[in-house]
Order: structure tokens, then C-alpha cells, then sequence
């Protein structure tokens, strides 16, 4: 297998402890990158299933703005979408794979309609966390994080950063 050589640090090493956010214009230029790295595996009929910041790397790329790039690492639970209904075809029935923290709820309930959309909804995860410093789910362990994406709704994220641009919280 040949492979790109990445030298940089991944997402989660820029998301501090203190819980705290990253700048906004870092936030929607990581994210449209991400976004548009999953749009070339979705047009592939690829879904990624594990978005959350261990597996987006920051490299150095004087070519962009801000002068760094956001790739998307480890595919190695990903899956292709079945033809005829867009949804990842059923390997294990009742499996649940993923990062609960990102997880989409189709994902939680494990009943097999994983689909591209639960991409986007991990991408949203990851950057409500890259703006509020925080995940918009929390628990003492994956039970509970599984449960909050299922029944329950994030706090408002204007709730937690009131200056936030309505175009970024409707996003």
C-alpha cells in the first residue's frame, strides 16, 4: 500500500481542555474541507462512518487560505452505499459502529440505514465542538451519549456563544 505522508497534528490536538472554541473563520474553513472531502467519497458512494477530530489531520498547505489543510483520515470502518436505496450495505445486523460522540442517531440504533447523512450529522458534531469547545452530547459513557442522540435535542449553541452568526448556528 502506498500512501500520502502527513506531517501535521490531528483536530483534536487543537481542541483544548479548557473547553474552549476555535476561531470561527478556522472552524468554517476546517469544515468546509472536511465537507468537501466527504462529498468525494459520498459522489464515490462512500460513507466514512467515523468523523470526530482523531481522524482529521492539519497539515501545512501554503496553497489555501490560512495556509493549512484539513484531510480526512481512516477509513477503515467505511462502507458503500447500495445502489438502489442510498444506505450502507448491512454487514452485521444490530451492529453499532462509530464514535458515540459523533455518532448519528441511525448510527446509535444500529439498524443498519447508515446513509451519507450520517456523515454531515458527525461533521455537525465535530464542529459544534470546534465552536463551543465542547460536543453537543455528553454522558458518562457510551449508553448515555448513545441515548442523548436519540431522544434528545443539543443545546442551543447561541445558548453558549451569543455572538455567534445565525448562518454558523443554522449550520
Amino acid at each position: 500500500i502506498v500512501m500520502e505522508y502527513l506531517d501535521g497534528k490531528p483536530l483534536r490536538r487543537r481542541l483544548t481542555k479548557k473547553r474552549e472554541g476555535l476561531p470561527e473563520a478556522m472552524v468554517i474553513r476546517f469544515g468546509k474541507q472536511v465537507a468537501d472531502a466527504l462529498a468525494a467519497a459520498h459522489a464515490k458512494k462512500i460513507v466514512h462512518r467515523d468523523i470526530k477530530p482523531e481522524n482529521i489531520m492539519i497539515v501545512r498547505d501554503d496553497a489555501v487560505p490560512g495556509g493549512e489543510r484539513a484531510k480526512v483520515l481512516d477509513f477503515g470502518i467505511a462502507k458503500v452505499l447500495e445502489p438502489e436505496n442510498g444506505q450502507v450495505l448491512k454487514t452485521t445486523t444490530g451492529a453499532i459502529v462509530g464514535t458515540p460522540t459523533y455518532m448519528s442517531p441511525e448510527q446509535c440504533r444500529g439498524i443498519g440505514m447508515t446513509s451519507d447523512r450520517s456523515d454531515v450529522y458527525s461533521l455537525g458534531c465535530m464542529l459544534y465542538q470546534m465552536l463551543a469547545g465542547r460536543p453537543p452530547f455528553e454522558g458518562d459513557g457510551s449508553g448515555d451519549l448513545i441515548a442523548k442522540h436519540i431522544v434528545e435535542k443539543p443545546q442551543a449553541l447561541r445558548e453558549l456563544l451569543p455572538n455567534v452568526a445565525p448562518e454558523i448556528e443554522t449550520l
